[in-house]
């Protein structure tokens, strides 16, 4: 299934505008209004918001019913058309546009046949709108400052186009690398060395699975991380060089087959923050923690 995200979604409904302009053209003079609206919904939205997001789909799509309804004014037929056939050419145009609403709305949702109602050349369309958008986000200044985080869904269609242009970003404190329930594959190592000028505060690397089962030793430059989690992996141990974050303060390795955390965790002084459910950590190495940590607080559940 080929899976849309609110970014695909509001791209989506953009190609979808596009495809009105073309069938229903002129428009009445309320149909400008009708975009402006439109467009300052998708710039006041907060997309990662999923509430916000679903609020603004919704507005959209009632916006975007009146759009596709306006048709020529009275009186503006074609030269030798009489009304009817005109009337008739109009509901012929709505038919068009409610069957590609239909398919726009399907694909959206995910629906059973979205694959079909996408074509290739229509999914290779998307991809470019989504590519141009995000580089002309990436041109402005103020846009680069004030981004600071970023999520990297390696189960999402467009992923790769976000990976391409990671290195464009500058202010990112907080990177999620993630997949869907059944686990993604992941070049850990490109992400994070695409990522290494970011001023990271926080790391999440979760939901892998048996496709990620260890962790960079490149981690270790982000000296400014506090946070670090590594839910709902294969991780079997962290790599030594992990032991030089000083600053690391929350660590969760819950959902891992880890045995072993010492000696590495040893030197992370300032973590008041361990996370160990549902690992394979026994009785005799955390009680090795907690005589390195006694000021850390230790999650088992």
């Amino acid at each position: 299934m080929w899976e849309i995200d609110f970014k695909t979604m509001k791209i989506l409904l953009a190609l979808f505008l596009t495809c009105i302009i073309a069938l229903n053209a002129p428009a009445q003079q309320n149909a400008a209004s009708i975009k402006q609206q439109m467009s300052a919904i998708r710039k006041s939205t907060n997309w990662e918001d999923p509430v916000a997001a679903k609020k603004a789909n919704e507005q959209i799509k009632e916006l975007s019913k009146k759009l596709m309804m306006t048709g020529n004014p009275q009186g503006d037929q074609p030269p030798n058309q009489t009304k009817t056939e005109a009337d008739q050419a109009k509901k012929d145009a709505t038919d068009e546009k409610m069957k590609l609403w239909d398919q726009v709305m399907k694909s959206a949702a995910g629906s059973e046949g979205a694959d079909v109602f996408l074509a290739e050349p229509v999914r290779e369309q998307i991809k470019s709108e989504y590519k141009e958008e995000e580089s002309n986000k990436s041109k402005g200044k103020e846009f680069l400052e004030e981004m600071t985080f970023l999520c990297i869904n390696m189960s999402s269609p467009t992923v790769q186009l976000l990976i391409d242009q990671m290195e464009n970003y500058k202010s990112i404190k907080t990177l999620v690398i993630t997949c869907g329930k059944n686990g993604s594959a992941v070049d850990l190592e490109t992400l994070i060395a695409k990522a290494k000028n970011y001023p990271l505060q926080q790391l999440y690397i979760i939901n892998f699975k048996s496709f990620v089962t260890k962790v960079p030793k490149t981690i270790s430059n982000f000296h400014d991380l506090t946070f670090l989690a590594l839910y709902n992996n294969k991780i079997l141990r962290l790599p030594p060089e992990l032991s030089s974050m000083a600053s690391l303060k929350k660590l969760y390795i819950d959902m891992n087959p880890v045995t072993v955390l010492t000696p590495t965790i040893n030197s992370m002084t300032n973590l008041d923050t361990l996370g160990i459910a549902k690992t394979l950590i026994a009785d005799v190495e955390l009680s090795k923690i907690k005589q390195q940590l006694p000021n850390c607080k230790i999650l088992l559940k």
